[in-house]
């Protein structure tokens, strides 16, 4: 079976909206262009196309993340759209509420509804780290996020904005050393495939550079038992298809004495940069066995 996939990068933008009408500025389609390049030498079997205006009659539409605009762009090439979640399903998962419903895996971080909330966790210094990291509730590649020490008139603004598109994490910002992250596909009948682990290079902004399988990581078996526990709440939420879960390793004590796994710091209910890389090819036949396309 040969697929038409709509590589929408930018779906995070999306989903922060929140409601219908979305369209990409020139920038960000111009920041997508080569990454949904790179992107689409890993996701993509032979046969695959990525759709354009009636290029996809014959075959499935599959979207990087089924967002209204990528159902549109699938239907107006001509494709027959494969099962996907509904959109609220998929921004009620992709938010950082949902991560931090499942327990937070930084001390002393918190996800905040309100401005007094926020005041609260700033009042004391983080328990770990140095100061804060402030992140909105739906970012990518290092967007919407920032680090917070006495906040500014700046960071007020962030705040109001962040609260307003649905609430704000605030968690220490720590030193990471090493970034992870564990794959999966999950079925509508809740039957999950996990990948190998993978590691994660980013560059100082968190935009993604590269990654790479590792089948031997030390952490494989406490990654994976996150995967699934992830995979159970995405199930119970009405979600199916490809997730991630982010994690990182990082430093605590002085001169960075200790290691510590965060096997959590992001769950993305989508397709990822890395997703393509603890899996067999061809991917499209791996997806299909699993959500039963």
């Amino acid at each position: 079976m040969a697929y038409a996939w709509v590589l929408n990068l930018d779906a995070d933008l999306e989903l922060a909206r929140g409601t219908p009408g979305y369209t990409p500025t020139r920038a960000v389609l111009g920041a997508m262009k080569t990454h949904a390049t790179r992107l689409a030498a890993t996701l993509l079997a032979p046969d695959d196309i990525v759709a354009a205006d009636g290029n996809a009659r014959g075959f499935v539409g599959r979207a990087f993340c089924p967002t209204p605009r990528a159902i549109a762009l699938l239907e107006r090439a001509g494709a027959t759209i494969e099962p996907h979640p509904a959109l609220a399903v998929l921004r009620a998962v992709n938010g950082r509420a949902f991560s931090a419903s499942l327990g937070q895996t930084l001390p002393g971080a918190r996800f905040c509804t309100s401005r007094d909330a926020i005041t609260d966790v700033l009042a004391a210094p983080p328990p770990v780290g140095r100061g804060w990291r402030a992140k909105r509730a739906f970012g990518m590649a290092g967007r919407g996020q920032r680090p917070i020490d006495a906040p500014t008139a700046g960071d007020e603004a962030f705040f109001a904005s962040a609260l307003a598109e649905g609430g704000l994490q605030l968690e220490p910002n720590v030193r990471i050393v090493r970034e992870l992250g564990q794959h999966g596909l999950l079925a509508a009948d809740g039957r999950l495939a996990l990948g190998a682990p993978v590691v994660q290079t980013c560059d100082a902004l968190g935009q993604w550079i590269a990654s790479t399988p590792a089948p031997d990581e030390e952490h494989a078996a406490t990654l994976a038992d996150e995967a699934r526990r992830v995979a159970s709440a995405l199930h119970v939420a009405g979600y199916f298809g490809p997730f991630g879960v982010d994690a990182f390793v990082y430093e605590v004590g002085v001169g960075g004495a200790q290691l510590i796994l965060n096997p959590r710091s992001e769950i993305n209910a989508r397709y990822s940069m890395g997703f393509a890389m603890g899996f067999a090819r061809p991917l499209s036949n791996v997806v299909s066995m699993a959500i039963g396309g």
